[in-house]
């Protein structure tokens, strides 16, 4: 008996021993097993550090000592505070306060950067590429929100900024100057005009984005964030129902005969236009008698009744264009308005009504909305409206009752004010685009909308469908008018319409008078434009090469690439390629240049003239070359495919 219970004593105990070493064996593989675990996470920590350090080893150190506060601030006390938005982006909230009420003080905002980081300057004031010692004015073509951006010579951003507060940042400049080995981008508030009520606190926030990403990219960001209310209220939206659009402007400027109206209109079925914009001219034809405010000529019923049956029967709305702030020569509105003009423009021998007064506003209010009751027409396109803000300031006259000061909150009132009233009468009526188009102009003195004839001007106009894209993406409201004349070859109809493929195209002809080759050309880059529509405007936008203006531009999605070449280049093709590529020669000389990535890489190619009849067609072989040239006809294009037996 006691054996037995010394046996299972002993037992126990080697039970508990065993187990004790078995615990102690498993804590000791729990404490290696996770020792193991804590240095392989280490090492991943590292790891990735080392592939940022390796990737990009100069990310910018940003903190309070980079900026400044200057300016008499007089009451106001400022501070700032710095907020991560990401990844080399930052928040600077500024804050001012003063103990009582008190002007707005007139102060810049300063960001340092390292001058040998940059080598170009893109701003959305004055869209100068070339300098930033020299920054043209290019009048109310800039754009009503201030982006500054430095690049490097390869369009990489190195520093972008923007702004918004409580005004919509409607009184902040911006501007660069040179300071040792520094850039300094400074954003001005309230130095002109300010707004007259007082303030004891003022907030702007201002996004600083240091990203080594494609310019497009930092200024799309930039336009996006300050722009976020608008999208998200869907202010902004991407209709292109009425587009492509045709635009009586060139050939029936003012003399739009009533028997080509519809011989006109008829031939354009074949072109697939969407909608018809009768452009200035049509005061001429809508003759107001002159001893009255809104009484017509029975006379001008019978055009613009024709104009519209015709659109209708198309299933065309009908937009009119108009000018604002222009007052011409009828007796009767000019002496009730005598002296509440901001200008007189000596050219056009007009006045410019001042809309700070309420009674302007209501009578261009109610002029529009007689107009729009009197000829049930589908929109308006608004132009002139730099006309409001002169250059060499507004007169100075007795004050009659003006309730602004602001020329810029007296329009804002007035739009909406004019958008409320004429959406009672027609809800559902087009009221030109969402955001305002932004320069450069083809000249200072030409229209706040315009077109342009002659190919030559391209350069300009492509620099000018690039910025509206870059700050407004997909929602661009770009309108440049391409005027095309039947004397001209059909290469360069092809580059004109070239120079605005990546925006809208709103064009102007004489349909009976075009030859056959223009109309054919017409008709394909038209086409083109509606069948890659996603790739243009839903795909990445990358224009190249920012002081050149803009000669190569690249749009691409999952399915295919589109370059459109202005000046000569060397493409890269890619090693893999699975999708289609198609270059455009919008160049005067047919060589097109590309580099392959390495020998023994094949691709399929067509080569199209530009009215899009196939050239020939054959297979790259880079078998012992790594760059070829190819000769492609001027506005025409080579499609590159991947290699098929």
């Amino acid at each position: 008996m006691t054996n037995k219970m010394n046996d299972s004593r002993f037992d126990m105990q080697v039970f508990l021993s065993l187990r004790y070493i078995l615990f102690r064996g498993m804590k000791v593989l729990n404490c290696i097993r996770i020792k193991l675990l804590l240095v392989f996470l280490i090492f991943l920590v590292f790891a990735a550090k080392a592939k940022v350090s390796q990737a990009d080893p100069e990310l910018y150190v940003f903190n309070k000592s980079k900026i400044r506060i200057e300016g008499k601030l007089s009451s106001f006390e400022s501070t700032v505070n710095i907020e991560e938005f990401g990844l080399q982006k930052y928040i600077l909230k500024v804050y001012l306060h003063s103990a009582f009420a008190a002007t707005p003080p007139s102060f810049n905002v300063s960001v340092k950067f390292p001058r040998e980081k940059i080598n170009q300057i893109w701003n959305s004031k004055t869209w100068s590429n070339k300098s930033y010692f020299s920054l043209p004015s290019y009048d109310r073509a800039a754009a009503e929100f201030s982006i500054i951006s430095g690049l490097t010579i390869n369009d990489q951003n190195q520093i972008t900024l923007t702004c918004k507060d409580a005004y919509h940042a409607k009184f902040v400049s911006s501007n660069i100057r040179e300071e040792n080995d520094s850039i300094v981008f400074n954003l001005g508030f309230f130095e002109d005009n300010p707004p007259l009520s007082n303030l004891q606190d003022y907030q702007v926030e201002i996004l600083v984005d240091f990203r080594n990403v494609h310019f497009s990219k930092s200024i799309y960001d930039a336009s996006s964030w300050f722009l976020e209310d608008q999208f998200k209220q869907g202010v902004a939206s991407a209709d292109t129902t009425n587009v492509p659009v045709f635009s009586t402007w060139y050939p029936m400027h003012r003399n739009i005969p009533l028997e080509n109206i519809t011989k006109e209109l008829d031939s354009l079925r074949t072109f697939n236009f969407k909608s018809v914009l009768v452009d200035d001219g049509w005061q001429a034809l809508v003759k107001m008698k002159v001893d009255t405010a809104y009484k017509y000529e029975e006379s001008s019923y019978k055009t613009m009744n024709l104009f519209k049956q015709k659109c209708i029967e198309m299933g065309l709305p009908l937009y009119l264009w108009y000018s604002i702030p222009f007052i011409g020569g009828n007796p009767v509105v000019l002496k009730k308005f005598e002296g509440k003009y901001i200008r007189y423009r000596a050219p056009r021998q007009m006045y410019v009504l001042d809309p700070r007064y309420p009674e302007v506003r209501k009578h261009l209010v109610s002029t529009y909305a007689n107009f729009l009751k009197e000829w049930q027409f589908d929109g308006y396109w608004f132009d002139f409206l730099k006309g409001f803000y002169p250059k060499e300031g507004a007169l100075i006259e007795d004050d009659k009752g003006r309730d602004f000061v602001s020329i810029d909150l007296a329009v804002d009132t007035l739009y909406t004010d004019m958008a409320s009233r004429l959406r009672m009468i027609k809800p559902d009526i087009f009221l030109g685009q969402k955001f305002s188009i932004v320069g450069p102009n083809l000249a200072s003195y030409q229209n706040f909308l315009t077109g342009f004839v002659g190919v030559e001007n391209s350069q300009i106009v492509r620099e000018k469908m690039v910025n509206n894209r870059l700050l407004y993406g997909k929602f661009t409201p770009f309108m440049e008018v391409v005027a095309i004349n039947q004397r001209e070859k059909a290469e360069d109809v092809a580059r004109k319409l070239q120079a605005v493929l990546f925006g809208n195209p709103y064009l102007s002809f004489y349909v009976s008078t075009l030859p056959n080759d223009s109309k054919q050309t017409i008709r394909f880059w038209l086409d083109y434009w509606k069948r890659n529509y996603k790739v243009i405007f839903d795909g990445t936008f990358e224009p190249m090469q920012v002081s050149q203006f803009y000669p190569v531009i690249k749009v691409e999605n999952d399915e295919k690439t589109i370059y459109a070449l202005y000046a000569d280049y060397t493409l890269n093709l890619p090693v893999s390629l699975n999708t289609t590529i198609d270059v455009i020669n919008s160049k005067t000389t047919e060589n097109v240049r590309f580099l392959l990535s390495k020998p023994g890489v094949q691709y399929n190619y067509e080569i199209f003239d530009c009215k899009g009849e196939s050239k020939g067609k054959g297979i790259i072989m880079g078998k012992n070359k790594n760059s070829f040239e190819f000769s492609i006809p001027t506005a025409g294009f080579i499609r590159i495919s991947p290699f098929n037996l």
